[in-house]
């Protein structure tokens, strides 16, 4: 069911010569722009104090407005929201300085974005919130106003008011029936809180409500400019709304070679995995080859198992990169599966088996390849969560591209089994079996067992068996196995594939950076301390330390 929300939008200038306030909201036509970014109102109220008032809160709500919708459907709320406030903050500072006219140009705003089954607000000034459920109206927001008596007024936080604007983020269910009011110091000072109340029950349609208050607001005497947004919510969204348009379609089965799906006709199975068959196929009509991925048919009717598969291919269609698969648009539909670009050639882990030798240059460049794919994914906020090998394919032209999301994950769609830890064991990194959340440190570990598998045919703390609870000590040096590694490269797997998280490189840029310099400007090693390189054989040191130590003291008391 689609989110259903109606709004109402009364401004009055009141007692002042210009109105310096300026609000809006967008209803996206689109539906699966409405499931991934929801909609958005928001209200912003111009400084009187600077010579720009209304022209900083039109840019600030304009932009918002427009921006907001251009941020990846990947990010979470808060990012996108704070991102795009950010960018706004630093075009109005940026004015002040550029211009001659004296005064400055800086706006409070609130908004509030709902999206399926929740609502988020991003807020900076004295504008506000509010949430009417049932009988209950209650401030959402905080003022960022000075409280030293004579400054009630003074904003301490505003957009364009210093260089760097700090917005409080909040969030919360939606509930059929909510009324939210986002209303300036104008209405919300003289009215009061229980006359924002009364006036809020007063009237069913939100248009009627907004009016009534910015009425009531100049009525009880108020000396501002008088602004109301008001959001009621019709019905809530779901929450796996991105993925809803085809999880309902039957699987095709089994299916031969020559056999005709929709407008493919199949040519062979190219892989049977433990939940999905990937076919190699032919469009009928421009008769390029694409690889269909499906799911087996044991998992008829498994919700769980087909959303996996459509979240897959939410995922590549919004990973622009070269580094990726491309994704035919598939409007008609009869099965639930998916197309992917088909190219010939092998994956890495295929290579290997067949004997292949990879020397550290080769896999530098590999390794510098990869993490340009994996940046591109990790600015979209998405995790891989099971690179390895088997993921990696080099084309018949020496082209890399990731393969296989099928388990990825980003704040907005996460479609694992519950209480499961998705990926291949010997590439995790030690803090997921402890039941940590997996993320871009650990695609990156991922990555440097991957490097180190590729070069050694070895994993770094062994091969690690699914079910079972390994114990990580010190990873073993890869030289141990490629005495013809050159050390600074050594040093960059050793980092990237460190026991504790902290060790490790934070991005795909730095491990890059590491890669690229190479010998010119090589890692430092951080050499671990006896006790975790070697517990057993450091207490006995320690105790010996000890024991001398209290013979020393003992002999110099009995000489005194």
């Amino acid at each position: 069911m689609p989110l259903r929300l109606d709004f109402g939008y009364a401004t009055a200038a009141g007692p002042r010569p210009d109105n310096e306030d300026f609000g809006g909201y967008v209803e996206p036509a689109d539906p699966q722009l409405v499931a991934t970014k929801g909609m958005l109102a928001a209200v912003a109220d111009g400084v009187s104090g600077g010579a720009h008032g209304r022209e900083a809160a039109e840019t600030a709500v304009r932009n918002l407005l427009a921006d907001y919708y251009a941020t990846p459907d990947t990010w979470e709320t808060p990012r996108a929201l704070g991102t795009v406030l950010g960018a706004v903050n630093r075009w109005l500072t940026g004015q002040v300085a550029s211009r001659s006219e004296p005064g400055g140009m800086a706006t409070t705003l609130t908004c509030l974005v709902a999206r399926g089954r929740r609502y988020h607000y991003a807020h900076v000034g004295d504008t506000r919130l509010y949430r009417l459920r049932g009988e209950s109206l209650e401030l959402l927001t905080a003022d960022h106003v000075w409280e030293t008596p004579g400054m009630s007024h003074v904003l301490k936080r505003a957009l364009g008011l210093d260089t760097h604007v700090l917005p409080d983020f909040g969030e919360g269910e939606l509930a059929a029936g909510d009324v939210f009011l986002i209303v300036c110091d104008g209405v919300w000072e003289p009215l009061g809180q229980v006359e924002l109340h009364r006036q809020t029950l007063l009237y069913a349609a939100p248009q009627r409500v907004a009016e009534a208050l910015v009425e009531a607001a100049l009525a009880a005497g108020g000396q501002d400019n008088a602004t109301a947004l008001v959001v009621r919510v019709l019905e809530t969204g779901a929450d796996d709304a991105p993925l809803a348009d085809a999880a309902d379609l039957p699987l095709p089965g089994r299916l031969a070679a020559g056999a005709r799906l929709d407008d493919f006709v199949i040519e062979a199975e190219l892989h049977s995995g433990r939940d999905s068959l990937l076919y190699q196929a032919r469009h009928v009509h421009t008769g390029q080859r694409w690889a269909l991925k499906t799911l087996r048919p044991i998992f008829a009717g498994d919700a769980q198992a087909a959303a996996r598969l459509l979240a897959e291919e939410w995922f590549l269609k919004r990973v622009h990169s070269h580094y990726f698969p491309d994704v035919l648009p598939l409007p008609g539909r009869n099965f639930l599966y998916f197309a992917m670009r088909h190219f010939e050639g092998a994956s890495l882990q295929a290579r290997l088996d067949a004997g292949q030798h990879f020397s550290p240059a080769e896999t530098v460049t590999l390794a510098i390849r990869i993490l340009k794919g994996l940046a591109a994914l990790h600015r979209l906020d998405i995790v891989h969560r099971d690179l390895k090998p088997a993921n990696l394919h080099l084309d018949s032209e020496g082209k890399l591209r990731i393969l296989d999301l099928g388990v990825a994950r980003c704040p907005l769609i996460d479609v694992r089994d519950a209480d499961t830890q998705p990926g291949t064991p010997s590439f995790m990194a030690p803090e997921l079996f402890a039941g940590a959340e997996a993320n871009m440190q650990s695609d990156l570990y991922a990555l440097g067992a991957t490097l180190y598998h590729l070069l050694t045919r070895k994993y770094p703390y062994g091969e690690i068996e699914p079910f079972q609870r390994p114990k990580f000590g010190e990873p073993a040096p890869p030289t141990r196995y490629r005495p013809d590694l050159p050390p600074w490269l050594e040093n960059v797997l050793l980092k990237a594939v460190a026991r504790d998280p902290a060790e490790r490189f934070e991005t795909a840029e730095e491990m890059r950076l590491a890669l690229e310099r190479g010998e010119a400007n090589p890692l430092a090693r951080r050499r671990p301390p006896l006790i975790e390189r070697s517990p057993a054989g450091a207490w006995p040191l320690v105790a010996g330390l000890s024991l001398v130590l209290n013979l020393l003291l003992l002999f110099l008391l009995l000489a005194s």
